[in-house]
């Protein structure tokens, strides 16, 4: 056996390692007598106790030096901390600030981030008293605890790349129950009248204008609830820390629930009903809702049509418009402007055959950040819509700071480890609690099929 200085050489990894070999030389030894029926023999049994004593060495010594870590980074913490606790405290405990303000200054904190990277690994019977306090201190009202600043910030890069629809609309936040959005739903009337006639007096030409008031609505937003889970082995978690600095069960975490959050968000924002969901910028196809300009067929549509859709669209919401639509519309309409660009003879002298009066390519030379146009007018395209068929809304155009996404403390995170236990996993839940809806229907026109 290895002596005592010859054990304090070896890197943890090299440790973990050779724990992991030993246990499978024993275990292979005892698979071995196991199928034979027959005892390990005296030579063989020397062994086995050896390399038990030796395994039983390392797994001590494995252990003392996470302790020795763990002491390490709690000491650093506490002398950072000393230099400042005075102005953190007052910050923290201002209760003239909002909520909102003091949960995101405590989840960037390195008190926080400690706490919550452990509660991700361990789970939260394993942590300290004082860890334990600091993430009740990021108890999110839904339940689970807010990520720390790092996670957040790599989930929700993820989320936004995943979703187009956060990119356009208007994010408010979220009361803890609804929130109220005061709407206009119609307006008094104008008009012209001679010198002395009376409000809606009869006969006058042109005709008096009568007494009316504009009228108000609500937009009512209750946040819905996304939920996220994996299950994630605990072997892996233990171990991520000896796999080097480029190996990070956070980030992978934060990467994936990002992207199939920020996908799942967008399908619900272009086309969710509204019945357990937030209601899509399509679906608002009743009557006195969007209007919609129809398709020259239930599979095809032609440049007029989309003319039509920017033209009927009122004025005064033209100046911030843009195009929400599909990929598989997208498509549709660069093929039609080729077609109508090779039928016109434009491409006789061109590379390119796209119709400049229609569609242009960014700013016209490429430049990275420019979106397509349609018309003058920004193309956001989605990665989930109605399918190009009968009676579908396929595109929509219109300013969309009347699209409402409403946000309920962002996202936040709970760990379930006993409910696992028996496969040796660790359930990872992510919880989002949002809602969107559209305010003013007349500030946008669809394209809908025949």
């Amino acid at each position: 056996m290895a002596d005592e200085s010859e054990k304090k050489k070896m890197s943890i990894r090299e440790i973990t390692e050779e724990v992991g070999r030993l246990y499978e030389a024993m275990k292979g030894m005892m698979d071995e007598a196991t199928s034979e029926g027959e005892p390990l023999s005296q030579e063989k049994e020397e062994q086995y106790n050896r390399m038990n004593s030796r395994l039983t060495d390392l797994i001590k010594l494995r252990d003392q030096h996470y302790r020795l870590l763990e002491a390490q980074t709690a000491a650093q913490r506490n002398v950072e901390r000393a230099l400042d606790r005075e102005s953190e405290s007052r910050a923290l405990s201002n209760t003239d600030a909002p909520r909102g303000d003091r949960l995101q200054k405590f989840i960037a904190s390195d008190e926080y981030r400690s706490a919550f990277s452990r509660y991700l690994r361990l789970g939260m019977k394993e942590l300290t008293p004082s860890e334990q306090r600091a993430m009740t201190e990021g108890t999110a009202a839904d339940g689970g605890y807010l990520p720390a600043k790092e996670f957040l910030s790599t989930l929700i890069e993820k989320r936004y790349l995943s979703n187009a629809m956060r990119s356009v609309a208007n994010i408010i936040p979220l009361g803890t129950f609804e929130t109220e959005i005061t709407i206009e739903n119609a307006y008094p009337t104008a008009g012209y009248v001679a010198e002395g006639i009376a409000i809606g007096a009869a006969g006058q030409t042109p005709a008096a204008p009568g007494e009316t008031s504009p009228t108000f609505s609500n937009l009512i937003l209750k946040p819905k609830t996304m939920r996220v889970f994996t299950k994630v082995s605990n072997e892996l978690l233990a171990d991520a820390g000896t796999r080097g600095p480029n190996f990070n069960v956070e980030t992978i975490l934060a990467r994936q629930y990002g992207k199939v959050m920020g996908e799942k968000e967008e399908s619900a924002f272009v086309t969710g009903t509204g019945t357990g969901m937030p209601k899509g910028c399509f679906a608002y196809t009743g009557t006195g809702e969007v209007a919609s300009v129809g398709a020259a067929a239930a599979t095809s549509f032609t440049i007029q049509n989309l003319l039509d859709v920017v033209t009927t669209l009122k004025r005064q919401y033209r100046a911030n418009a843009k195009w929400v639509m599909t990929d598989a519309v997208f498509a549709k309409i660069r093929g039609l402007l080729m077609l109508q660009s090779a039928n016109t003879g434009i491409t006789s002298n061109r590379t390119d055959a796209y119709a400049p009066f229609a569609w242009s390519l960014g700013d016209g030379r490429l430049q990275d950040g420019e979106p397509d146009r349609l018309f003058g007018f920004p193309v956001v395209c989605v990665a989930q819509g109605n399918a190009v068929a009968t009676g579908n809304v396929v595109a929509a155009f219109g300013d969309f700071s009347y699209y409402h996404i409403g946000e309920r403390e962002g996202v936040s995170i709970k760990v379930a480890r006993e409910a696992y236990l028996e496969t040796n996993q660790t359930g990872v839940f992510a919880f989002a609690r949002h809602d969107a809806a559209m305010s003013v229907y007349e500030a946008f026109k669809y394209l809908k099929m025949a």
